[in-house]
């Protein structure tokens, strides 16, 4: 994890940063609200209002149970840092609870049971990683409980990773049934309960209550309030409760000299990492652009950037996920066509790849050094 306040540092000194939870906005005035404080609905909350030129949201999405009774109270979820903490925290409780003589194997098998539900590429690589932890080190401290630990990945569509080759589909598939993982796919979760879960299967239409240890939620993502609280502002224009609507120049449409990308934005592309990146890139050049000819300052920065910039588009790097026991998979652009591969060796590229995408040498040296530390010592499931 990079700090902000050491990548802002390394710039400009005419950079502001405030941590604090931005809660309204006047567009009239072209002003911001913004909240300080633990919780917002706390007595000791600070208020504070700042003024913009240009806004540009990048405020990225949050967790979406749809609805599904029980999620927020019992799941555990893969969006903030503190979800690791307690997904340790689970795990570890779960094993040692499992390790005591006095309790039934029904209830042993049960805490032992660990599911990931969500078969993209968040949920495939967690189960991937779930499935190290257990072969490569928990073997060693806990061998009399590794090898009766379960993991079952749920997906609502036919096969995991739709978004890729189905060679690389059915290669993932071929290696989960190798290691054990239990791939239950057109299945819905209806609710969730403190020890069981109720599945629903889409061909069969029949119900299924699971019990389980630890329950990890990777199935989706929803827009943050603040992008609920800028489309309340213009309900004609933006219609879409997945987020905002931007048009080619990213542009929230409605509003003037607002900007918005990654996950809280509604457009062509998907809601990839890959695609923020370039969105981000595109938009600095643009206002770089825009900032050099100050003789049109009279003109909104949403009419500017029309004459000074092409429209934004996207161009696919290719996809990469790890899936486990040292193996990846990866679609590659290759002119027209597309490369698939996997194996250990595009598990190497995958590593190289995630260095490379780092903001800093100082945090590639840092993942790198874990990297090394796990392969030497392996890994730990302390909790901060």
């Amino acid at each position: 994890m990079e700090p902000i306040r050491h990548i802002i540092g390394r710039r400009s000194k005419d950079i502001r940063f405030y941590e604090a939870q931005c809660t309204d906005i006047d567009m009239t005035k072209k002003e911001l609200v913004l909240e300080q404080g633990e919780e917002l609905d706390s007595a000791s909350n600070q208020s504070t209002r700042i003024n913009y030129d240009y806004l540009v949201v990048g405020i990225g999405g949050t967790y979406n149970t749809f609805g599904t009774p029980g999620v927020e109270k019992y799941a555990c979820f893969l969006k903030e840092m503190g979800d690791v903490s307690k997904i340790r925290r689970r795990i570890k409780d779960a094993i040692e609870k499992a390790s005591f003589a006095n309790i039934s194997e029904a209830e042993r098998d049960r805490l032992l049971h660990m599911v990931v539900v969500g078969g993209g590429p968040t949920g495939v690589e967690f189960a991937g990683e779930l499935h190290d932890l257990i072969a490569d080190d928990l073997s060693r401290w806990v061998p009399e409980l590794a090898s009766k630990i379960r993991i079952t990945l749920v997906e609502s569509l036919p096969n995991v990773l739709p978004s890729f080759d189905k060679k690389l589909v059915y290669y993932t598939q071929l290696m989960f049934k190798k290691t054990g993982i239990n791939l239950l796919t057109n299945t819905t979760v209806k609710k969730v309960d403190e020890k069981t879960l109720t599945v629903s299967n889409s061909v069969s239409g029949s119900e299924t209550e699971i019990p389980y240890g630890t329950i990890v939620w990777a199935a989706g993502i929803r827009a943050r309030q603040f992008a609920h609280t800028l489309r309340a502002k213009v309900p004609d224009v933006q219609t879409s409760g997945r987020g905002l609507i931007i048009d080619d120049y990213l542009r929230v449409q409605g509003t003037e000299d607002i900007w918005a990308l990654g996950d809280c934005t509604v457009s062509k592309n998907a809601p990839l990492a890959q695609v923020a990146s370039q969105q981000g890139k595109w938009l600095s050049k643009a206002f770089n652009t825009m900032a050099k000819d100050r003789n049109e300052r009279t003109i909104s920065g949403s009419s500017l950037i029309l004459t000074k910039t092409s429209p934004f588009v996207y161009s696919s790097n290719g996809s990469l996920a790890y899936i486990g026991g040292e193996k990846a998979i990866a679609e590659l652009p290759f002119f027209n066509k597309s490369i698939v591969v996997g194996g250990p060796f595009t598990s190497v590229f995958w590593k190289a790849y995630c260095l490379w995408e780092l903001s800093s040498v100082r945090s590639s040296l840092s993942v790198a050094t874990d990297w090394a530390k796990r392969a030497m010592f392996g890994r730990t499931i302390s909790v901060d």
